[in-house]
C-alpha cells in the first residue's frame, strides 16, 4: 500500500512515499519551486511521486491540526481552524484519500529513533514549537518510543534563539544558522548573565525544565534597543549561541542519567546546531542526526511512527540539480 508521509501549510512542506513499510523517496517542495523554505506543496513534486508510484492510499500528517489550533488561538493568533483543515488543504492538489495523524514531537522522535541502528538509544527533540510542546526527551528501547519528559509552549529554547536571530537584524525561521556564525567574532560573557537575567532559565542535569522569563514568540526586538553596533550584534551572537549549548548540554547530561543508554539521536531545528551537538558527543558512545532533522524530516517520522519500522537512510532524499 502506498502512503505518503506529509509536512505542510506551516514551512518547509515535504513528502516521504512509502510502500507498506518500505522508504522509496522523500523531497523537499522547496527543491522543485526554488521558494526558500516554501510551505506549501508543489505540483511537480507530486507529480513525480504519482508517476513514479502510484497514487496515495493513505496520508499520514506530521501533527495533530487540532492540537495546533488550540495553541495558536492561545497565542492571541486567532481561531484558525478553517486554516488547519487538512483535508480541505490537501484537495485542491487532488489528495483526496484517508488522512491519519500523528504528533509533532513524536514525528521528531520516531525519524530520529527508526533511522538508526541501535535499539537502546535516548532522543532529544527540540524545536521551536510544535503544537503545544517545544522540548520532548525519549527513551528507544524494544523498538517502542517513551517519552520521558516534555515541555510545553511558551517556555522554549527554539523560541528564544529564534527571537535572538530577529534580534541581530536576522530573518528567524531561516537565518538561525547564522547566529554562531556571527557570534564567533563576540564575547559571550558580556550579555549572557543579562539574558539569564531578563529572558530564559536554562536547564539543568537535575532538572531538564526550560523556563522563558518573557513570551518570546513574537520576538524580542525590544530586548536592549540600545545594542546596535557591529561588535553588539556579535556579543549578543555569541551569548545566544553560549546559553544553547549549556542547555543541550544539560539535557543531553540529564538524558544519560535517566535512560542509561550509550546512544543519542537528536531532531527538531535544535539538531541542525551543529557547534552544540559536537559539544555533547564525546560523553555518548553513538549520536545520530538524520537529514532533514528539523520538520521536513517528518514526513518520514510521521509514517515511522505508526510502522515502528528501523530503516536505513541511503539515498532515498531528492538531491536538486
Amino acid at each position: 500500500m502506498i502512503t505518503w508521509g506529509m509536512v505542510g501549510n506551516s514551512h518547509d512542506a515535504s513528502l516521504a512515499v512509502f510502500d507498506d513499510d518500505t522508504l522509496y523517496w522523500a523531497a523537499l517542495s522547496k527543491d522543485f519551486s526554488k521558494v526558500p523554505n516554501d510551505p506549501h506543496f508543489n505540483w511537480t513534486m507530486l507529480e513525480v511521486a504519482r508517476q513514479s508510484f502510484g497514487p496515495p492510499s493513505k496520508v499520514v500528517w506530521y501533527e495533530r491540526p487540532f492540537l495546533k489550533t488550540l495553541r495558536q488561538w492561545r497565542a492571541g493568533q486567532g481561531w484558525l481552524y478553517k486554516e488547519n483543515n487538512i483535508r480541505d488543504y490537501l484537495a485542491p492538489w487532488g489528495i483526496k484519500c484517508k488522512i491519519e495523524y500523528t504528533q509533532h514531537h513524536l514525528s521528531h522522535a520516531a525519524y530520529a529513533y527508526y533511522t538508526q541502528p541501535h535499539d537502546d538509544c535516548a532522543i532529544i527533540c527540540l524545536d521551536s514549537i510544535g503544537e503545544f510542546e517545544t522540548l520532548t526527551v525519549w527513551h528507544g528501547k524494544n523498538n517502542k518510543l517513551k517519552k520521558i519528559h516534555s515541555q510545553s509552549y511558551p517556555h522554549s529554547l527554539g523560541l528564544f534563539y529564534s527571537a535572538m536571530t530577529q534580534r541581530m537584524g536576522l530573518q528567524p525561521q531561516r537565518d538561525e544558522y547564522l547566529v554562531a556564525k556571527l557570534g564567533a567574532d563576540g564575547d559571550y560573557k558580556r550579555l549572557s548573565k543579562a539574558m539569564l537575567n531578563e529572558l530564559v532559565v536554562p536547564p539543568n542535569k537535575v532538572n531538564p525544565t526550560i523556563m522563558m522569563r518573557e513570551n518570546l514568540h513574537r520576538g524580542c526586538n525590544w530586548w536592549r534597543p540600545e545594542l546596535t553596533s557591529k561588535q553588539d550584534i556579535a556579543d549578543i551572537g555569541a551569548a545566544t549561541q553560549r546559553i544553547f549549548e549549556l542547555s543541550l548540554k544539560h539535557l543531553s547530561d540529564w538524558a544519560k542519567i535517566k535512560t542509561s543508554s550509550p546512544n543519542l539521536a537528536l531532531a527538531g531545528g535544535g539538531a541542525l546546531n551543529q557547534k552544540a551537538v559536537k559539544l555533547i558527543s564525546s560523553k555518548w558512545k553513538n549520536v545520530w542526526v538524520p537529514t532533514n532533522p528539523g520538520d521536513p524530516g517528518s514526513c518520514i517520522g510521521a509514517v515511522l511512527a505508526k510502522t515502528r519500522t528501523k530503516i536505513e537512510l541511503d539515498k532515498q532524499w531528492y538531491k536538486a540539480v
